[in-house]
């Protein structure tokens, strides 16, 4: 299993990497090196869901976490050289504040821009709204200042479609007390640390099982890579890790337990059998485990589930504050969801 030292720095990495929906080619070529080194099968399809495969005789299963993040598409150029965007998986201007976003060009680079509303010294036009309190921004409100000229932007490759999202510059871990770390980005980047710890772990030994780690593209957009990726391998067994945050609809407890879905937003759930399991095994590995009903969240187990890609499907996660902004987890719970990923797949 990893240091704590060792899955800082992993997540630290893999946050630095850019990855919005449809534009991964950053989080890609990290990814890539990692499920390489461990010496599984590694490919990635033309979808761009990136694979790591343990052969064996046993049940055929399936472990995902999502690649993508959250961002943004430019739908306009401007006269002026400024953008016009609107959100990539729900994404909200007011999460990411004004500041330094990067637009990705077709050949890979960055063209920095600002995020801006205006000024908010006036009592009119969606400023004036704001102020009043009478709405929250959107993204029509928004215009990202590129400082060229629409020619050069167009040059540049940025157009119509190009994606971007929160600059590298923003994107850096930030340390807290009390061995907490936030950052843009822990969704999904958190529990891809775990995937990894696990895929270094299994690797080394032999489960019997027919293992696939998966890193699925397009899960912001509706699930849309892990459900290629069950519709090539036709797994048993789908194992989501997730992101589990914190909402008033639930009693989710800010700890290091790892969080069991039993249920997730439009009418998915895990198989109670498994999740019954998670809480078991919590409870003899020392760490715990919080069983929780979501009804405003859902993983790609859940979106697989539902169009009847696996016989049994289940998702956790480690409890996070805030979710699709700057998000905080405890490291420990990190931790915690490789040990319980890890018994899991031992006791098939």
């Amino acid at each position: 299993m990893m240091t704590q030292e060792e899955m800082l720095d992993l997540l630290a990495g893999m946050l630095k990497c850019h990855g919005p929906v449809g534009d991964e080619r950053e989080i890609d070529a990290f990814l890539l090196r990692e499920f390489a080194a461990t010496g599984a099968r590694t490919w990635q399809d033309g979808m761009s869901n990136i694979y790591a495969h343990l052969p064996g005789d046993g049940p055929r299963v399936m472990v995902v976490v999502h690649k993508d993040e959250l961002g943004l598409i430019v739908s306009n150029v401007l006269e002026d050289g400024s953008l016009k965007a609107q959100d990539l998986g729900m994404s909200q201007p007011w999460k990411y504040g004004e500041g330094p976003v990067d637009v990705i060009a077709d050949d890979g680079s960055i063209v920095p821009a600002v995020l801006s509303f205006g000024s908010t010294h006036t009592r009119s036009g969606p400023v004036g709204e704001f102020r009043q309190g009478t709405r929250s921004p959107n993204w029509n409100d928004v215009t990202l200042f590129t400082g060229l000229d629409r020619e050069t932007v167009l040059q540049r490759g940025v157009h119509i479609g190009s994606r971007g999202v929160v600059s590298h510059e923003r994107k850096a871990l930030t340390h807290l007390p009390g061995n907490h770390v936030g950052g843009f980005g822990l969704d999904d980047r958190a529990c891809m640390v775990s995937l990894i710890d696990a895929l270094r772990q299994i690797a080394m030994e032999a489960t019997g099982l027919e293992l696939y780690f998966v890193a699925s593209t397009a899960e912001e957009s509706g699930y849309l890579g892990a459900t290629r990726a069950g519709q090539v391998l036709r797994p048993e067994i789908v194992v989501a890790l997730d992101i589990s945050p914190l909402s008033p609809d639930t009693p989710t407890v800010f700890d290091s337990r790892p969080v069991i879905w039993y249920t997730e937003s439009d009418g998915s759930y895990s198989s109670k059998a498994d999740c019954d399991t998670l809480l078991r095994l919590g409870n003899e590995l020392g760490c715990g485990a919080q069983p929780i009903v979501f009804t405003s969240l859902a993983s790609d187990a859940g979106g697989m589930q539902r169009i009847g890609l696996a016989d049994r499907t289940l998702a956790f996660g480690p409890a996070i504050l805030n979710s699709h902004g700057f998000e905080i987890v405890k490291v420990e719970a990190i931790a915690n969801v490789t040990r319980l990923l890890v018994a899991y797949l031992r006791q098939l």
